[in-house]
């Protein structure tokens, strides 16, 4: 009797742990980072179109009807997929198995190329995010310009500066305004007269930089844009960033250069470039987020990558907090209605 009980919740048990894990959601293991044409995913026995931006799970399968897509393994390998290819994701290349002229087989070298040793972030903080969102979209703030980026840490020796100008009354017309730019010690290094527009995301970038500010490691600045003709306040002022240290910025660099130089051979193309950098500009690990904007605006000015870099535009507001974060549900309804083109 005895060991029919012990079988019996033995049984119960392994009947529930196997329960759990088929409750459990499937492990997200790849991003894609450009894709056109008649490209879908079929995922949990539904097949839907394949979108820019998109995480693929463990066990999904890309098909490519007609077009290309290109994807990175969250693991840190690129590759790219062409008419009649399908392919079964597995955790990496190496674990996943391509379809192409009715054979198919697995992944081998020369079919991926590794595009960052440390891999992708794989935070999901969806839920956190929207909460976020939630409790700054209700809350205005019109009628002033806001120092948007940089913020932060950044790696960017000669950083562009974006403000957006949230007067309603103005919006579509251009005006002066000024930007001020500090040093730790809030002494004024550059006023600068700048045009922009009202009601877009405005930029400016130093020709040449003024004395005083240079890309030195663990270096601390603050600047914002004023109304033309306002006085410039004492102290610290809205936006404040740091130049990272030596060996981040050293690593930045030679990222940035690996990537644009498998653009140039043709290894990836232009927009993954794109979409990769600023994976791993806004990487909660590198946490690059100002460097990241350039590569987002790029995305947001195309058709197909305009709802992802709204998304992550958003996101990066909200982490930058206070004014800028009053910008994130803008941008994540309607990037391109606030890019100024």
């Amino acid at each position: 009797m005895r060991s029919i009980r012990f079988l019996l919740l033995v049984t119960i048990s392994l009947s529930a742990i196997s329960s759990l894990h088929a409750d459990e959601p499937r492990k997200e293991v790849a991003l894609v980072t450009a894709v056109s044409g008649s490209v879908t995913v079929r995922s949990d026995e539904t097949e839907k179109p394949l979108a820019l931006g998109m995480r693929l799970l463990l066990g999904d399968e890309v098909i490519v009807t007609n077009g290309k897509v290109s994807l990175v393994f969250f693991a840190g390998d690129f590759l790219s997929l062409k008419d009649g290819e399908r392919l079964a994701l597995g955790a990496t290349p190496k674990e996943s198995m391509l379809t192409t002229g009715g054979a198919t087989r697995g992944l081998g070298p020369d079919d991926a190329m590794t595009v960052t040793d440390k891999g992708l972030n794989t935070n999901g903080d969806s839920r956190v995010w929207q909460a976020q969102l939630a409790s700054v979209s209700g809350i205005r703030g019109d009628g002033m310009p806001i120092a948007v980026a940089p913020r932060l840490a950044i790696a960017g020796e000669n950083p562009t500066f974006y403000w957006f100008d949230t007067d309603t009354s103005g919006a579509g017309g251009e005006r002066n305004y000024t930007l001020v730019l500090k040093n730790e010690e809030n002494a004024v290094l550059a006023r600068q007269r700048v045009r922009g527009v009202a009601g877009r995301l405005n930029s400016f970038r130093f020709d040449q930089v003024p004395a005083g500010f240079s890309a030195t490691p663990r270096m601390h600045f603050n600047w914002t844009v004023l109304p033309d003709g306002a006085v410039v306040p004492d102290g610290q002022l809205d936006a404040a960033f740091v130049f990272i240290d030596k060996a981040g910025m050293d690593a930045t660099k030679s990222q940035v250069l690996r990537l644009r130089e498998m653009e140039e051979k043709g290894q990836i193309d232009q927009i993954s470039s794109h979409t990769l950098l600023c994976a791993l500009f806004l990487d909660e690990r590198e946490r690059l987020f100002s460097d990241g904007l350039p590569h987002l605006l790029a995305l947001a000015a195309l058709p197909e990558g305009e709802a992802y870099a709204g998304e992550q535009i958003a996101r990066m507001f909200l982490r930058f907090g206070n004014q800028v974060a009053t910008l994130a549900p803008l941008f994540l309804s309607a990037p391109g209605a606030y890019i100024l083109k």
